[in-house]
């Protein structure tokens, strides 16, 4: 026995040759009952069941992510839907009041006629007035004034007007993009809701060829959703300046309608106090006019006084005159320089100054009684030329104004 295991045949002779050994033969049964086919076998089993449970946990996995995810998509479409439909309806409501305020102002503009026709009627009414009243006081630089406030409120209105209707058109258009991205987004949310809810048993599912290719021009998450911020945002922008113009053209109405009527007290204050001082005026002109009566018989008989010291002058010079004529024929040494010498010499000059104040004061008192009789004339001019000027400013210019509208109607309601 410890010959075969040691591999010695020769004893056995030929019978023998060709044999293995029993170590071959432990080897080869060794190498049979290894099973590397059963093995292989059995780790293909394995990896097969793994692979099985990891391919339908990969799909069911796949499937439910999926699924989420459409179901996300849909809520994120419904969202901005959402968006859009309320962005639509405060666009709607706003395109409403934005047309009702246009009637209005339209309805201002109508208004503004009455004021703008009795401002240039209380104009052309006080160009008919006389002479000296015909000036530019102040009921003529506050009808000026009016004036030219009604001229700028009517171009406030026109710009308004014109404001109004272009940012109605932007209104529309932003109307029109939300409503185009509405229409959009309600099929989309409604393909995307029966995309998350198709399930693997329903019956339009099939085989759909080249599904998987991706679409030349297709939007990316970012580019979608801007697309709908840009809609927003323009509506937002629209509707802000909608509201920045409505208030604006509210506070204008109603600041131009206080200006109005504000300048509307101002002019007829203007117009009563001019007529109070008229009155008074005319008073004052009346009363002057029965003082230059009274002055103008005071001054003649001022002139009066003025030719009877005159004559008393010029007889005192003559006296004097005749003394000074009688001493220069004294002889010889007594014709001297004494003091009653010089005392004649100086009343002769202080009477021929006394003589030419009193012909200066009788020229300036003659010119002055002429004054006075053509102020007389002036005087009485003038308190005609008054009596014209109050019978327009009273009785027709503030009875025009009594028809000035009122504040509501001037702001177009």
């Amino acid at each position: 026995m410890s010959t075969a295991q040691n591999g010695d045949y020769l004893s056995f002779g030929d019978k023998n040759y060709g044999l293995g050994t029993v170590l071959n033969w432990d080897e080869h049964n060794q190498r049979v009952l290894k099973g590397d086919i059963i093995g292989i076998t059995d780790n293909n089993t394995s990896i097969t069941k793994n692979c099985i449970v990891k391919v339908n946990q990969t799909s069911c996995n796949d499937f439910s992510d999926t699924t989420d995810q459409l179901q996300h998509r849909a809520r994120h479409i419904n969202y901005w839907k959402a968006e859009l439909e309320r962005a639509i309806r405060d666009i709607d409501a706003e395109i409403n009041v934005l047309e009702a305020q246009r009637q209005q102002v339209k309805n201002a503009m109508d208004t503004l006629k009455i004021p703008h026709y009795i401002t240039e009627e209380c104009l052309d009414l006080r160009r008919n007035r006389m002479q000296s009243d015909l000036i530019y006081d102040e009921p003529q630089e506050q009808l000026f004034t009016e004036s030219a406030l009604i001229e700028n409120v009517g171009k406030l209105h026109r710009e308004m007007l014109r404001d109004i209707e272009s940012q109605l058109k932007m209104n529309i258009a932003a109307k029109d993009a939300l409503e185009n991205d509405w229409s959009n987004k309600y099929l989309a949310f409604k393909y995307e809701s029966n995309n998350a809810d198709l399930e693997t048993k329903a019956e339009n599912v099939k085989d759909s060829a080249g599904a998987t290719r991706l679409s030349e021009g297709q939007s990316n998450v970012q580019s979608w959703e801007q697309y709908t911020v840009n809609s927003l945002s323009q509506f937002k922008h629209s509707i802000d300046r909608s509201k920045e113009l409505r208030a604006k053209v509210e506070a204008v109405l109603i600041n131009t309608a206080r200006d109005l009527r504000t300048q509307d007290i101002k002019v007829n204050k203007a117009l009563s106090e001019r007529i109070a001082r008229m009155e008074q005026v005319k008073i004052d002109l009346e009363d002057q006019l029965r003082l230059t009566l009274e002055k103008i018989v005071e001054t003649e008989n001022i002139l009066e006084m003025l030719h009877e010291e005159m004559l008393k002058v010029s007889q005192r010079l003559q006296v004097a005159q005749t003394r000074l004529n009688t001493k220069n024929c004294r002889p010889n040494v007594e014709n001297c320089r004494e003091g009653s010498l010089i005392g004649l010499i100086e009343e002769v000059r202080d009477l021929n100054d006394s003589m030419s104040l009193l012909q200066k004061r009788s020229l300036e008192t003659e010119k002055l009684r002429a004054d006075l009789i053509h102020e007389r004339s002036i005087l009485e001019n003038e308190i005609t030329v008054k009596k014209k000027t109050l019978f327009i400013d009273n009785e027709h210019c503030l009875f025009l104004r009594s028809h000035y509208q009122s504040a509501e109607k001037l702001c177009g309601y």
